[in-house]
């Protein structure tokens, strides 16, 4: 007989190796419900919408209620018995990406359930990715992408403590991707909530360049490029890599190669 208070989607979405999505779906009021005993070989999250459960864990029985999010993590048995009318939803999930946060979550097989602080936040999110789970359209299928990544953030609670990062390597990655416009590294300190001397310091330690000698090479290294492969002028060329004086970088590219950037170009044979 055909439970009419589930709703489910199994699908395939993994638009890049960090996450994908294999399953999602919803219960509204189901009688008697219960799962398991069953050993998941894939993540799958459930945010309880109403009702209360009894989970049987290996460290004893545990209370499931509302706004709670039980998390079935690969290899691990789940077990649990609803004892009043059981409204919840679901989404699977696999992929790098689910293991990094629920590591920095700190969930795991002994650590499986946690409440939701915006819980109203939550329930709309999920709501909206079942709605997307089965589209064919790739703008759906993008947002639905972007959909799971706030999904991990709304996990945080607001408490959270923020993030360690490595100073050395994001200020790379920002250099990496801005390189051609007018930054600064007081810029880079800034953004990165450090002091520019301390920037500096752990950027040379780790790349054994200055942050600003790296940005330099970046921007000679694409000009060259440029002047390589492309018809573009040098005005072109030094606005391209994060000059407005055209005659600035033609110095600049003058003391790093030893020739203008004309005569560079002569010199690889691109007139």
């Amino acid at each position: 007989m055909k439970d009419n208070t589930i709703f489910e989607k199994e699908i395939n979405l993994q638009e890049s190796t960090d996450v994908g999505m294999y399953y999602c779906g919803k219960r509204v009021k189901s009688l008697n419900h219960t799962y398991g005993p069953q050993i998941r070989f894939c993540y799958m999250f459930v945010l309880v919408n109403e009702g209360e459960a009894t989970f049987y864990h290996k460290s004893g029985n545990i209370p499931l209620k509302a706004h709670d999010m039980l998390v079935m993590c690969p290899g691990e048995k789940i077990h649990y018995k609803a004892n009043t009318p059981w409204s919840i939803q679901w989404v699977g999930l696999y992929g790098q990406t689910v293991d990094k946060y629920m590591e920095q979550l700190a969930i795991d097989g002994d650590n499986p359930i946690i409440h939701i602080d915006r819980y109203y936040d939550m329930e709309q999110l999920l709501d909206e990715m079942y709605s997307l789970s089965d589209t064919r359209f790739e703008r759906e299928r993008c947002e639905l992408i972007g959909l799971i990544y706030k999904f991990f953030s709304l996990m945080f609670p607001r408490s959270c403590q923020k993030t360690s990062i490595n100073i050395a390597e994001s200020a790379k990655k920002i250099i990496d991707f801005n390189f051609d416009k007018d930054i600064s590294v007081q810029y880079i300190a800034k953004s990165l909530f450090v002091d520019t001397a301390y920037l500096t310091r752990r950027f040379t330690r780790s790349f054994g360049i200055s942050p600003k000698e790296y940005m330099l090479k970046k921007k000679i290294s694409h000009a060259k490029k440029l002047l390589n492969e492309t018809e573009a002028n040098v005005k072109e060329i030094a606005n391209s890599v994060g000059y407005t004086d055209p005659l600035y970088f033609s110095r600049i590219f003058k003391k790093w190669e030893g020739v203008s950037p004309s005569s560079y170009r002569k010199k690889s044979g691109k007139q």
